[in-house]
């Protein structure tokens, strides 16, 4: 298996292992027992559990940007809305278990200073700016679009 196979592998099974336990009920030994690897390789790819988490906040972000890209090709903003909404509503069952993937990673992260929590915080500000957009462009001004936006 080559490195950068084993690094994606290790960013997949930490996003699950954060999702189900959190950050701080997570070690890298969890991590490398689901990536099925051994955990040498974990801090061959990530010196840091910090630098694991910037990886996992970064992999949010990219599924995140990947989503409103797809979204954005319909050319109504109100069906673009409704399908954020079925989208999370896919994983409605994996919600009610866990909770919101997102929010869960930033509470916990918010609770530290320090970069990730910040990068976290990113996470909620594309959500919000995106679905924004979308209420400007149905008509609303800016104050009821931020409020539509955070209501959603």
């Amino acid at each position: 298996m080559n490195n950068i196979l084993k690094r994606d592998r290790l960013i997949e099974a930490a996003k699950i292992m954060f999702y189900q336990q959190g950050v701080t009920g997570t070690t890298l030994a969890d991590i490398a027992q689901q990536a099925q690897v051994p955990l040498g390789n974990v801090y061959y790819h990530f010196r840091t559990k910090e630098a694991l988490v910037e990886a996992v906040i970064q992999a949010h972000l990219q599924e995140l940007q990947s989503l409103f890209a797809r979204l954005d090709r319909h050319p109504d903003p109100r069906q673009r809305l409704l399908g954020l909404l079925a989208a999370e509503r896919a994983s409605e069952h994996t919600l009610a278990r866990y909770g919101c993937p997102h929010g869960s990673l930033s509470q916990e992260l918010n609770k530290e200073d320090g970069q990730p929590a910040t990068i976290a915080a990113l996470l909620f500000q594309a959500y919000l700016d995106w679905a924004e957009t979308q209420f400007r462009l149905l008509g609303k001004d800016e104050e009821e679009a931020k409020d539509s936006a955070i209501d959603l």
